[in-house]
């Protein structure tokens, strides 16, 4: 063997094994990113201790009354009722533990539940107040809610909660699971390292490597 065959096959060597090492490197440098983009996805807070109970109603001088047990820990929505006799929003899909507000922000106006799961045990807010008034309720049960404002349920004042899990709405279309980005992201710098090296990999070994070094 002669040295610039020594050479061109040592240099052929020396690129292939740099080239896996690189593809390695890469490799981690994906995973290592995936990592971190899946532990700041998981981040909790460390101030979500939730106390209230299951229902909460707070007339316009401030004093409270509570009902209901079991608290619920998870996240919180409102719905306004207005002067333009509506509940907004009208429809609202929740998750279990949820906490709704209702909130009177026009006219005069009640909660009158209308149908709910049989384990339930919302009671809705019987009473006609105006503004400034408030209802709580933690929806722990899976199912729908239907209510309604007596006065306006001429003029279509009605609401619908859905606790579903997740909160989510079976009947968005949702086109199927998706990938997190963190996973999108070693998926692709992988196959980039990888398809670099192999490319690089074959030029080398069909030209064989051997150029003329400038002296």
């Amino acid at each position: 063997m002669t040295n610039d065959d020594a050479n061109g096959s040592v240099s052929r060597r020396g690129f292939l094994k740099a080239g896996v090492g690189a593809t390695a490197v890469s490799a981690g440098a994906a995973a290592t990113t995936g990592t971190a983009g899946a532990q700041e996805g998981n981040e909790t807070s460390g101030n979500g201790t939730t106390t209230a109970g299951n229902e909460t109603t707070t007339t316009g001088n401030g004093t409270t009354g509570g009902g209901g047990g079991g608290g619920g820990g998870g996240g919180s929505e409102t719905v306004q009722l207005t002067g333009d006799n509506v509940f907004d929003p009208a429809e609202l899909y929740i998750a279990p533990g949820t906490t709704v507000t209702f909130e009177w922000t026009g006219g005069n106006h009640n909660i009158v539940v209308d149908s709910q799961p049989s384990d339930a045990n919302w009671e809705g807010h019987q009473s006609i107040v105006g503004p400034g008034n408030t209802h709580e309720h933690t929806f722990e049960v899976l199912g729908d809610y239907n209510y309604y404002c007596s006065p306006h349920q001429s003029l279509g004042m009605e609401g619908v909660i859905h606790v579903t899990e997740g909160g989510v709405n079976p009947n968005a279309g949702g086109g199927g699971p998706t990938l997190p980005t963190s996973a999108m992201t070693m998926g692709v710098a992988t196959l980039a390292a990888m398809g670099s090296t192999l490319a690089l990999a074959f030029f080398f070994i069909k030209y064989g490597g051997d150029y003329e070094m400038p002296e």
